[in-house]
């Protein structure tokens, strides 16, 4: 079939260029005599054919072939393949009743279909065969699994979704399964019916803690029909009881708050438990438990505020330095000529003793050159961060600290309404290290909206936008120099964050800024491989991540090098995991998810073959009894997906309908699939070949009679 000339348009414009060309044919040759009339009108032909060929490829038709193939149906068959699903309650026996079902759903016939088999729980995972489910997964998170399968290169003319619809991380899959396009089969598995039981919900307590200091422990328990009951709730330290606490109960179901202190003296990793023992006709036991490690460390950090201006931005600053337990704070105000509050500037640098210099607003355009060179003096001999404030003379800085702070000023920079925008290419880097949203807008700061750059020593974290658009001007960076680290913000009106109605506004202000004080308090080890995990201690079922910078004698990067990294455990050992080169010295790596334990970990740099240094430590993963937090299964949930995208809901006793719905859906029968492929005529060369031989041939003729 031949498209392009469907309007009359076009093919009265087609009629007229086949008239021109039989006109140009008969008029070349209407008066020749020396050629016989058959001749005549065989050379006519063959010009007036080549013109209208021209023509007929300048209309550039397309041709359009229609063909047909038999293919298979392909489905996809997700298992929740988590803890949850073990659970042995009312009708359903568990992980027995899972593998029933399993069995049941008979996959084998694959003559007209293609299954495909994926398990998940955080994340989604291809399975070759039903045994490999061990049904362990520590979270549910149903719709990263869908959002996984969408971006599979198959493409699915059904989901079969085989869950309790209980998921404990992420969002709420309906909108993903409806964007997916297929059919969803939901199968609804476990069981609807409350029982007697009580569990430690959630446990609030801070991970890191100081020597010869002390912390609070807040336990939330929860009472589901145990009525007029004294509870006991035990503190377990390093596997010895602590501390014992009694809840007395009222009513069938009620939520109690309990609170344990613990002191500590030693520095070190200590775990522990909030359990409470096993109460007669108690249905389950496994969330009768919280596990969880305190890192005790024995160094608090000494930092120093110098605030240069009256701004909020120092206030809500030193707030956050004042309320952490690991800090030191000093606070000085600058109040013109020479003088501070507070005391002399650097009381605390003169013992030698500082780990941070913290510089807010510093220079001040007023500030008198001597005040600037003795802080200028001291910056250069610690861990300095830079925050900019509106009466901060950027170029003045260059100059005071030798031209080693992260950021230059290239231009006149007009300050303008900005926000932050993270630098994807460092989004791995330390200081982001916490749970932030991609999409989220704060309040607009100030700072320069442009000329902003970053030196070509310093890391660039985030940049400025403005307007939606990124302009390029570095908002923060950071740089190593030698053993000391710099940080440098070119913002303010921070403020406006931390006192935003906002929560995920404040948790930003308060993890980013937390995240550029300790990063940049902390330093640079004197050795050449600065290795350490994230964290010292994670929970069951997220991913261990470690990160590393490894630098030659001279101080300098080291790009040539490799880090290999062995975790070993009571019942683990991983070999060696290499770790990922992200450039300029700097490396990480993401192993898999560890059972709960205490592990250690060797991590060794290496120049070629030549060992560069060793490192060694520990970490620990604290159990986890999420999937044993909610057991009601939701029906609700699976029916709205299943109709919602035009699928089935089944019970797990109704296992044995899933084959005749696919059978009369015709999903279990190979389907013919109509295509259509399209060529462009000019894209042929023959018709170019036609013309020439065409052409050719009428001058063949011409030279036979003499007349070319």
């Amino acid at each position: 079939m031949i498209t392009g000339f469907e309007s009359d348009y076009t093919i009265l414009l087609v009629a007229a260029a086949i008239l021109f060309s039989a006109f140009i044919g008969w008029w070349t040759y209407s008066g020749n005599k020396r050629l016989s009339g058959t001749t005549r009108w065989l050379v006519t032909s063959l010009r007036t054919l080549a013109l209208i060929i021209l023509f007929f490829l300048l209309f550039n038709p397309v041709f359009e072939f229609s063909d047909s193939r038999t293919i298979r149906n392909n489905i996809a068959i997700l298992i929740d393949n988590t803890r949850s699903v073990t659970i042995e309650k009312g009708s359903w026996q568990g992980e027995q009743s899972m593998r029933e079902l399993l069995a049941n759903m008979d996959l084998t016939d694959t003559s007209a279909t293609r299954y495909h088999l994926f398990g998940f729980d955080g994340t989604l995972y291809e399975m070759q065969q039903q045994e490999e489910f061990r049904f362990d997964g520590s979270v549910t998170d149903i719709n990263n699994a869908i959002n996984q399968l969408s971006q599979q290169s198959t493409g699915f003319d059904a989901v079969v979704l085989v869950t309790d619809g209980i998921f404990n991380r992420g969002l709420d899959p309906s909108r993903s399964a409806e964007r997916l396009g297929a059919p969803f089969f939901t199968v609804a598995v476990g069981d609807t019916s409350r029982v007697r039981d009580v569990l430690v919900r959630d446990v609030i307590y801070n991970p890191n803690a100081f020597v010869n200091s002390s912390a609070d422990i807040e336990a939330e328990i929860v009472n589901e029909g145990f009525a007029n009951r004294s509870i006991e709730v035990q503190l377990i330290r390093e596997g010895q009881i602590e501390e014992v606490k009694t809840i007395q109960t009222t009513e069938e179901r009620s939520v109690h708050n309990v609170s344990f202190s613990v002191n500590f003296t030693e520095e070190g990793t200590e775990s522990f438990r909030v359990q409470i023992p096993e109460l007669e006709d108690e249905w389950n036991v496994a969330n009768n438990r919280f596990s969880f490690s305190i890192d005790v460390q024995d160094v608090q950090l000494r930092i120093i505020h110098v605030a240069f201006e009256i701004h909020p931005d120092a206030g809500v600053l030193r707030n956050l330095l004042a309320t952490d337990e690991g800090i030191i704070p000093g606070f000085r105000n600058w109040i013109g000529g020479s003088n501070f509050t507070g005391g002399e500037p650097l009381t605390i640098a003169a013992a030698d003793t500082l780990d941070l210099l913290i510089l807010h607003g510093f220079p001040h355009q007023t500030t008198p050159e001597s005040v600037r060179q003795e802080i200028a003096e001291i910056a250069l001999q610690t861990n300095v961060m830079l925050l900019s404030l509106p009466g901060t003379d950027i170029e003045a800085l260059e100059r005071l600290l030798q031209n080693s702070t992260p950021m230059r000023k290239t231009a006149q920079s007009p300050v303008g309404s900005v926000l932050p925008l993270i630098n994807r290419q460092e989004q791995d880097h330390p200081i982001f290290d916490f749970d932030r949203d991609s999409a989220l807008r704060g309040p607009e700061l100030r700072g320069p909206a442009r000329n902003i750059s970053s030196a070509s020593t310093a890391r660039e974290l985030l940049r400025t936008q403005f307007r939606n658009d990124d302009t390029g001007s570095s908002m923060l960076s950071v740089q190593q120099m030698g053993n000391t680290r710099i940080s440098q913000v070119s913002s303010w009106q921070w403020h406006r964050w931390q006192q935003s109605p906002d929560e995920s506004n404040r948790s930003y202000y308060r993890n980013l800024f937390d995240n550029i004080i300790k990063w940049t308090a902390a330093g640079v080890t004197d050795g050449l491989l600065n290795f350490s995990p994230t964290r010292n201690s994670f929970n069951e079922g997220e991913p261990i991540t470690f990160r590393a910078i490894v630098q030659t004698e001279t101080g300098l990067p080291d790009n040539e090098a490799r880090v290999s990294v062995e975790i070993t455990g009571d019942d683990t050992e991983t070999g060696n995991l290499l770790m990922r080169n992200l450039g300029n010295g700097r490396f990480s790596l993401e192993s898999r998810a560890l059972p709960p334990g205490s592990y250690q970990y060797r991590a060794t740099a290496f120049r070629g073959t030549t060992e560069i240094e060793q490192v060694t430590g520990s970490f620990t993963v604290n159990e986890s009894i999420i999937e044993f937090l909610d057991t009601i299964r939701r029906d609700a949930l699976l029916q709205f997906i299943a109709e919602n995208t035009e699928g089935r809901f089944f019970t797990h006793e109704e296992i044995s309908d899933l084959k005749p719905e696919f059978r009369n859906r015709g999903l279990l029968e190979r389907r013919t699939e109509f295509f259509t492929t399209t060529k462009r005529a000019h894209h042929s060369p023959w018709w170019f070949l036609l013309v020439i031989l065409l052409v050719s041939a009428e001058w063949g003729v011409r030279k036979w009679h003499d007349m070319a």
